[in-house]
């Protein structure tokens, strides 16, 4: 199965991991070597290691089994999620508050953050409902409603932790899972007006979301709300075009605050300059670029959506994470995939990686070339044929799928 992936996928996740795993080591091991409670400049890196093995070996399992196995195991994987979020109320599994969030379980001194969870299971849960429901969801009560109810009450109950950065994010993805299956933008519209409103109320009432929007739009005490955005943009600019260094940097000298985890990407800044940060961005764009190929030729509508879904989910949460560092959003406190500092994150980033890779390998022959079989018409070429079969067939049955391409060998599509 893995000489038939797609590697250039597969090498754009190595480096993106390895690359994390050098910043990590470069943004703490100063922070490490000063403390008196850890002494150990490797301290952090080591933890960081462990979890990329666990992460790594959880890639290789997912690239290995069928992706139309979650197909029949969906709504049971979207109840877990549910009954994880639905543990963080009771103070037996709940890990306790960190900064005013309750966000972890505890399992046996381990800590696991549902949320993370929960946006896989929501991505696999709407691509097998969006696949069996395709020819009626142009129908709004039976169409698009049930799903779009479901959805709304597992980000409900991860804005409830609170965590509304994650809320906003598993939001955006399912969008976009909307939007290519054809759900008509109306109707979209319809759930969003009285659930956007709701969402700003619940933010204004939140004490600490308020500040960070006030923050964002005011600017903040330089030496208080405002400190930690205002070191990350100190850090990036001081980096210039080649920056200062891997190692070099000054703000990971305790100056910017959870500088490992949420603000990796100044440290990259800094220490790499614009060309560091050029290379993060253009590694997201070629993850994209790489899924969506995968999504317009997997065999059968399921796998279209679930490659969508989870090739959104890695680069929306990676461009809102650099949106928060260079100040274009509010801070989020959503990671940097791949990069970042973190245990349930980085997991299932790559157990989504492994479900992704596990869908290129039985890519069909380009969708372009059985719609001119099938229509007796000349073949389009590029990004814009793809696009342009992709809807036109959004809405096909797995069985016509499946009949479509018994027409024409399978080919690797690469």
């Amino acid at each position: 199965m893995l000489s038939h992936i797609d590697k250039k996928l597969l090498l754009v996740i190595a480096i993106l991991m390895l690359f994390g795993v050098v910043m990590i080591y470069s943004a703490t091991s100063i922070m490490c070597a000063k403390r008196a409670d850890i002494a150990d400049s490797t301290f952090y890196l080591k933890k960081e290691l462990i979890r990329v093995g666990i992460a790594l070996a959880g890639l290789l399992a997912a690239s290995q089994i069928d992706y139309k196995l979650y197909k029949r195991f969906a709504p049971l994987i979207l109840g877990g999620a549910a009954l994880m979020l639905v543990a963080l109320t009771i103070p037996r599994f709940a890990a306790g508050s960190i900064k005013g969030a309750n966000r972890w379980l505890d399992f046996g001194g381990a800590s696991v953050q549902p949320s993370e969870f929960a946006k896989l299971a929501i991505i696999i849960f709407l691509a097998e409902y969006l696949s069996k429901k395709g020819p009626i969801l142009d129908n709004f009560k039976k169409g698009f409603l049930p799903a779009a109810v479901v959805v709304i009450a597992i980000i409900g109950f991860v804005a409830l932790q609170p965590n509304y950065g994650m809320a906003i994010a598993m939001s955006v993805v399912a969008v976009v899972m909307f939007f290519v299956a054809g759900v008509k933008i109306r109707h979209m519209a319809y759930v969003a007006l009285p659930a956007i409103p709701l969402m700003t109320l619940a933010i204004m009432h939140s004490k600490h979301a308020h500040q960070r929007i006030v923050t964002f739009l005011y600017g903040g005490d330089p030496l208080g709300d405002a400190f930690q955005i205002n070191q990350s943009l100190i850090a990036i600019g001081t980096g210039g075009i080649l920056g200062k260094g891997i190692g070099h940097g000054v703000q990971k000298l305790f100056y910017l605050p959870e500088i490992h985890t949420d603000f990796i990407f100044a440290v990259i800044g800094e220490e790499l300059g614009l060309l560091g940060t050029t290379v993060v961005l253009v590694l997201f764009l070629l993850f994209a670029w790489r899924g969506i190929k995968i999504a317009m030729r997997a065999p059968d509508n399921f796998g279209q959506y679930l490659a969508i879904g989870i090739t959104s989910m890695v680069f929306i949460y990676a461009m809102l994470n650099l949106g928060v560092v260079l100040r274009m959003i509010p801070t989020t406190g959503i990671p940097l995939p791949f990069i970042s500092y973190g245990g349930s994150a980085l997991v299932i980033t790559m157990i989504s990686c492994g479900i992704l890779l596990n869908i290129s390998s039985h890519v069909q022959t380009p969708i372009e070339e059985r719609i001119a079989i099938l229509e007796d018409e000349p073949p389009m070429e590029g990004f814009d044929a793809d696009f342009y079969g992709w809807r036109r067939n959004r809405r096909t049955s797995d069985t016509r799928a499946e009949h479509r391409t018994g027409i024409v060998s399978p080919s690797s599509g690469r």
